[in-house]
């Protein structure tokens, strides 16, 4: 559990221990510098990046060969560093078939995880131990706790929890920086790995990297939490309580407004928000209920919407039980990557509308402009008189199907007359052109 990145699956894993017993003690004469991640962005590494991209084979043989071969290129331990990590992501494939039990586990020395390219997160971080040391770069194995693979918010760590987890600190300039190599090379869908660099996590921001990290060695806490490399480093009890952010979180600059801890006890509906710094984001949700040991998603259980620099998410749960909430997002309106930033874990007590659903929500850049007074429920009685309301200021016109909207003041609303079961209901905003575009839709039943 933990040693791999994941990415929102749809089964979910039993528990999965992984073998980090041989990560060393950390010196406790050493003084932790508290620093912040480097300002540089990544167009430096362009050259160094190439340069270890084309190593011959030939140099998985040896740490020495690698390091010369890095050591041409540059005398700047940062590239270095740089360099190596690249490498390690380029060349070594995380062992998932030996962390589900499928296979026999790959060796975790530094010599067969290079030659063989094939390891889980102690061999990663000794590679990059040796490498480093190698170089005479100084640097850190570091041991922990993981918010990866397999984590589940409602079985938290304790101290006499095994660690599950491996990775590297190093000096540099006399500052101490955070790199996990294992997760900046790829992740897991649950059976599969994914080869997919990840710049975040090379010479992370501590403030950042300790959302997912939580360095614990040697039973020594005291010691261990120096290595969060922070003023005020957090608590285990912190960290297990701590919403579930991931890299694009980050990326974006969103932090949580509403719900800052991972695990929610909800009834009937809640409404979760999201600040993001000075940008208008695009959100998503997807709800998945626990059923046995597999996730099962519960369509048009959310409703997603911008409100300026802070996200509103609705959640509707249909059933009472626990649930994966997986929130994605994305910069503006247009074109780009709606990728995950947060899971939090909902505990239902209660429902008050079984039959519930959202509206399905059109992918148009004026859905946020709008917010649906009523009907809340998609599902419309078949054959009736219903009355909506829609409250949009900005917007010049409405129309459910063909039936135009009366606006007053910032409010539209009008009566619509749903025909036999089946039938679909879109809401169109009414263009200045004449042209209409869908944003929501409802169904009768």
């Amino acid at each position: 559990m933990g040693c791999i990145s994941s990415k929102p699956r749809q089964t979910a894993v039993g528990p999965q221990k992984t073998d980090v017993s041989n990560v060393k003690s950390v010196e406790k004469n050493v003084k932790v510098p508290v620093v912040e991640s480097p300002p540089e962005g990544i167009h430096e590494f362009a050259d160094i990046d190439k340069h270890v991209q084309k190593a011959p084979s030939a140099l998985k043989e040896s740490v020495e060969s690698l390091v010369n071969y890095v050591m041409t290129k540059t005398k700047n331990q940062r590239l270095q560093v740089r360099g190596f990590f690249v490498w390690i992501a380029e060349n070594i494939r995380y062992d998932i078939d030996g962390l589900l039990g499928r296979k026999p586990r790959a060796p975790n020395d530094v010599t067969s995880v290079m030659k063989n390219g094939l390891s889980v997160c102690e061999g990663y971080a000794s590679v990059m131990e040796a490498l480093c040391r190698s170089a005479g770069i100084e640097v850190k194995k570091l041991s922990g706790f993981s918010k990866g693979f397999g984590y589940d918010a409602d079985k938290p760590f304790t101290e006499s929890s095994q660690t599950d987890h491996a990775w590297n600190a190093v000096r540099l300039n006399g500052m101490w920086f955070l790199l996990d190599c294992t997760w900046g090379a790829g992740h897991t869908d649950g059976q599969n790995y994914i080869k997919a660099f990840e710049e975040f996590y090379f010479l992370t921001d501590p403030a950042q990297f300790v959302n997912n990290h939580f360095p614990y060695m040697n039973n020594d806490m005291a010691e261990s939490m120096k290595w969060q490399l922070l003023k005020k480093p957090i608590t285990l009890g912190e960290f297990n309580k701590n919403a579930h952010l991931k890299p694009h979180a980050f990326a974006l600059g969103v932090t949580p407004e509403s719900h800052k801890s991972g695990t929610i006890t909800m009834t009937d509906e809640i409404q979760l928000t999201f600040r993001s710094k000075n940008k208008r984001l695009d959100y998503k949700a997807k709800l998945s209920h626990l059923d046995g040991q597999s996730w099962r998603e519960k369509a048009n259980a959310t409703l997603a919407r911008s409100i300026g620099d802070l996200g509103v998410i609705r959640v509707h749960p249909p059933l009472t039980g626990k649930y994966r909430l997986d929130i994605f997002a994305k910069e503006g309106l247009g074109a780009g990557v709606m990728a995950q930033m947060a899971v939090y874990v909902l505990h239902c007590n209660s429902v008050r509308d079984g039959d519930f659903q959202f509206p399905m929500v059109y992918a148009s850049i004026y859905t946020d402009q709008c917010e649906i007074v009523q009907p809340q429920n998609a599902k419309l009685p078949a054959n009736s008189e219903i009355k909506f309301e829609i409250r949009a200021p900005d917007l010049d016109g409405i129309s459910v199907n063909q039936d135009p909207l009366r606006k007053n003041g910032g409010i539209f609303s009008g009566v619509v007359r749903t025909g036999e079961k089946g039938f679909a209901y879109d809401v169109y905003v009414i263009l200045k052109t004449g042209n209409m575009e869908g944003m929501f839709q409802y169904h009768t039943v």
